[in-house]
Parts: structure tokens; sequence; C-alpha cells
């Protein structure tokens, strides 16, 4: 096997080797350095051609999920309109949604718009819609939001201030403001994913009222009325919790590095702090990364190995898109899950996809 790339990227040749009993090392490796000879050059022009997609499109997920409640409330506003489907691409053209919610706001007005979470439980699932519900406390959910939002360069972002029962939300434009519409499905969006990770009793404080999920589909509002800001609150939570060390795989005996990947595998798609990381595994920071130390490894080290596990995961078994990938897999920008994924692989995300798929022909 090349021994450069053996270096490189060990776990994930390993993991090849799982997957796909009947492909020869020596054939893989060939076809990595195949591709390799130009990945410099070829990661280059991804990024920059990821970015700008980026910029000119919308989560697929979040025009999916409209789609449905439109679906369901007024179908005829869906004739003449293609929806992408999110398992196919994370990204959709903003003039779709943009064209949508103004169809809904001049015929509904934004009772649909806000009411757009609720349809959270029968939604097909998408990865990032899916790694937003699995947070295991309401601010770890406003983290990934508006990681989400910075991820794909949303021109408008909302910018979430977290209490122990409330949300304040606002939301803040590089050009041009947001329209309400816009505002309403974003507020209605994040209302049903606090629901969805156990908030009891929510309320939605928008537009100068208040309304319960059930009262959503009758709102109105006056014209011109300020949507950038709204107040979402709850009573209690019954979902998973942060407050206490969660219970790990072989805790009482495994290496302090296995048992901190083990954590971080119970939610990728977090941006993890080494503070909340030392909580959960009832350590001090200082006894943790000392601790690790004595094993040849360190905090960032082993989070990369987790990210790295997940990520080849994600490209080998599924066809969930490589910009969702990175968000899933906690990156806070498609540049860093590119740049972290070729130090470690040798080969951009793209080409260890393109890659496992020839190699199911190699015998």
């Amino acid at each position: 096997m090349d021994k450069t790339l053996a270096i490189g990227c060990p776990d994930l040749l390993k993991y090849c080797a799982i997957t796909r009993e009947n492909t020869q090392p020596q054939t893989l490796a060939g076809l990595f350095n195949n591709l390799r000879c130009n990945d410099d050059r070829m990661a280059l022009d991804t990024l920059t051609k990821d970015q700008v997609e980026m910029e000119q499109f919308t989560y697929s997920g979040l025009v999916a999920l409209l789609a449905q409640a439109i679906a369901d409330q007024a179908p005829e506003l869906l004739e003449g309109a293609t929806i992408a489907d999110p398992m196919r691409g994370a990204l959709a053209d903003v003039g779709q949604k943009q064209s949508l919610v103004q169809r809904v706001m001049e015929r509904h007005g934004p009772g649909l718009l806000l009411s757009v979470g609720q349809y959270l439980d029968t939604s097909a699932e998408t990865p990032a819609l899916t790694v937003m519900r699995r947070s295991a406390t309401p601010r770890v959910l406003a983290e990934k939001f508006m990681r989400l939002e910075r991820y794909y360069h949303s021109s408008h972002n909302t910018w979430i201030e977290t209490h122990s029962s409330a949300f304040l939300c606002a939301r803040t434009s590089r050009d041009c403001p947001a329209t309400a519409g816009e505002n309403c499905l974003i507020a209605g969006l994040l209302l049903g994913l606090v629901m969805a990770i156990g908030a009891q009793e929510c309320r939605l404080e928008i537009g100068g009222k208040s309304f319960r999920p059930h009262d959503l589909r009758d709102a109105t509002f006056a014209p011109e009325t300020e949507t950038a800001r709204c107040h979402i609150t709850w009573t209690a939570l019954n979902g998973p919790s942060d407050q206490g060390p969660p219970t790990l795989p072989g805790a009482g005996d495994a290496r302090l590095s296995d048992r901190l990947a083990a954590l971080f595998e119970t939610d990728l798609g977090r941006s993890w702090k080494s503070s909340d990381a030392a909580r959960l595994l009832a350590l001090s920071e200082r006894s943790m990364q000392r601790r690790l130390a004595g094993e040849s490894q360190s905090y960032s080290r082993v989070l990369r190995r987790a990210r790295m596990k997940a990520a080849t995961i994600y490209l080998v078994e599924t066809e969930t898109s490589l910009a969702e990938i990175g968000y899933c897999c906690g990156y806070a920008d498609q540049a860093h899950f590119q740049r972290d994924f070729l130090r470690t692989a040798n080969v951009t995300p793209r080409q260890f996809r393109l890659v496992n798929r020839d190699a199911e022909g190699v015998v």
C-alpha cells in the first residue's frame, strides 16, 4: 500500500476495507493517488464553487418543509412550482423560497408560515434538521441554528439570546431586510424545533401578539407590523439534558480518549467546547487535557477523529450532499470541512466519495 496514503488516512482506509470487502488495497491506494495529484487545485476550485453556490441558494430542507405546510393548507399555491428534493442536495434556489413565501403572504397571510415548524414530526427526515432536533438543550439548539445560517452564507441571520425558559430572537441582514413573510417562516421553524427537543407549553410572541402552537394558522398582522424580533417561551423541558455526565460505553475501564470520542458521537452536529466536554465527563479542563496528553492524545485530535469517522460514513453509505455533511459533523463552514478532510485523508471529500464508488467495481 502507498506509504504516504497509509500515513495520511489510516482510519479512512481501514473503513474502506471494511465497507469494500472485495477491493484490493493496492488498487484502492492507486485510485487515491490518481486523484491526489491535482488535489490542491481541485480543492481550491471546489471551495470557491461551493461558497459562490451557497451565497445564491438556501437550505433545501427548509423549502421542502414549507412546501409540505403549503400542500396541507393551500395546495393550489404549489401549482407550477418545482420543489428541490432535500435528499438529493442541500441547496435550493433562494428565489423559489422567496416566491413561495410571497404567494403565501399575499393569499393567506402569516399564519401558514408561522405554523411550518408544526410539520417537523411528519416531514421527511433531512440530516441538518435531524441534527438540530437531537439537541440536548435549547442553548445547543440555538448554536446549531445560528451556525446553519452562517454555514450557508445566508444574507439574513438570526441572533438568538438563550435564557432558562426563553429565546429572544432578532433577525439581521447584510443587504436589504428580510420580508415579514421570511421572518415569520424562521420564527415558526424555531418554535417547532424548540418543541421537538421537549419544550412544554410553548408560546410565540411576534408582531405584538402572543400565540400558542394551535393558534398559529389563524394568525394575522396589520400591514407594516414589525416581525424582525420574536420571543419563544416555554415552562419546562422533557427532552434530553446537558446537566449531567451521559452514560458512555465502558466508562469505567475505557481510556479517556475513547470516552471523549464516544461523548462527541452522541451529538457530532454540536460545536463542542472543551469546557462542556470536561464537565460532562466530570473532570476539570486541565485534568482532561493532562490525562489526554498521558495517552498521547489531545482534545482537538480526538474531535477531528470523531468528525472524520462520521464524515466517511456519510460519504460512503449515504447520498447526503457534501455541504450538509460538513454541517452535520459540526464544522463552522464548508471550507473548514474541506481543509480538515484534505489534511487527514490527502483527498477531498468529493474525491473520497468518487473513489469509493469506483472501488465497488474493482476486484
